[in-house]
Order: structure tokens, then sequence, then C-alpha cells
């Protein structure tokens, strides 16, 4: 149950996920003094300051197309740099970001990352079991240790270390609960109202056409 505000000690990479209590952060994010590793559209709000991104083959593309139009530098990860670590921790896009920055020896910083709940950018992300995520971090546990990570936001660390179920955050954010035990993060989830204005846009006209050839217009 800590939450940090001061940043006084050097960590050489800080890994953005896309959980809300990234939201509580974003100026310490943009001042922070290393490198900085996202996940998915987290180029959205970070293009400026990322050092690589990360995620779905779906995102990568936009990225890609984003940073070349806009004169960006972040490097793409596994398709401009290949992915060092093992091949057992390159499952979801957070935890593979951190198994490889653990894997070439780096102390790391993580904010956004929230175990499961609602996210930034995925619409009803908080109707998905994401138990496996715990599953996943404590197998990172397992094999680098937790003394390396420092969490931006709410310590995961006790719960990763504990012997409790994995699904324990599952039950409560699938049941419409905050599954994070602290204020700033139930401030910010009554603040959030499901907002994703940047990354949906209604589409004012459409055909669709079945296999049949049928065409529909929506309007």
């Amino acid at each position: 149950m800590l939450f940090f505000r001061d940043y006084d000690v050097f960590v050489k990479v800080l890994i953005l996920g896309n959980g809300l209590s990234r939201l509580s952060f974003d100026a310490q994010i943009r001042s922070f003094d290393g490198e900085i590793w996202g996940c998915n559209r987290v180029y959205l709000d970070y293009a400026e300051v990322l050092t690589y991104l990360w995620g779905h083959i779906d995102v990568m593309p936009e990225a890609i197309e984003y940073r070349d139009a806009n004169g960006l530098s972040y490097k793409i990860m596994e398709i401009e740099e290949p992915l060092q670590c093992q091949n057992r921790f390159r499952k979801d896009t957070g935890t593979t970001l951190v198994a490889e920055a653990l894997t070439r020896g780096l102390e790391v910083s993580v904010c956004g990352f929230d175990m499961g709940g609602p996210d930034v950018y995925s619409w009803n992300h908080e109707k998905k079991n994401k138990k496996d995520w715990i599953d996943r971090w404590r197998e990172i546990f397992r094999i680098f240790g937790s003394n390396k990570i420092e969490w931006w936001g709410f310590d995961h660390g006790p719960f990763l270390r504990s012997g409790e179920p994995s699904g324990k955050y599952a039950r409560k954010y699938l049941s419409g609960s905050p599954h994070i035990d602290s204020d700033d993060y139930r401030e910010v989830l009554k603040s959030w109202k499901n907002d994703y204005s940047r990354v949906m846009a209604l589409v004012p006209h459409a055909i669709l056409k079945n296999i049949g050839q049928h065409e529909w217009n929506l309007s």
C-alpha cells in the first residue's frame, strides 16, 4: 500500500503500463532521467520521451507510422531490436518488457502496472480476467528476484510474494470493485468515467457486406 511521491533514486529504465494508476504520474514520467520503455498505445501520450515500445502486432505498425510522421525516435522492440529475454517470458507486453530489462541487467521502475482492471486505451478491459499476469510476475520474481523492481503507485510486491490465489485481484475488478486498496487509485477510477475518446472514434457512415454480398448502409 505504498505510493511514491518523490523520486530521488535513479533507476536505469522506467517501464510504462497502461493501467489507470499511471494517470497520477504524468509530471514524474515526463521528467524521468533515464530510458523509458512503453507498452502498446502508450505512444499516444508519451511518444516524445519513449526510448522503446513493444506490443500487439496490430498496434506496432500504427506506432511506426506515427513516429515517422512526427520525426520521433523511439524504437520498436523485437522489430527493430531483438529481444534478449527467454521465450517463456514473451507473453503479455508488460511482463515481457520487465523480463527484458532484467535480462539486460537493468534496474526497473514500473508505472501503470495495475495487474488488471481498467486500461487507459482498452475499452472493457476490466471485464477480462488477467490472473495469468499474476502468475507471470511471480515467475519473474522467482527467476530474477524482486529487489531490482520499484513500483510507482501501489506496491504489488507483497501480494506477488505471497501464497494468495492468483485470482484475488480478478475477483474484485470483475465484480466492479476496485482491486487496489488505495485512496489514490479509487480517486483515479472515479474520475476516469470510461473516457476512451482519444482512441475510439464514431464512424458516421459505413457499408457492411456479408458473405452473400448483401449490403447494408449504416449511419
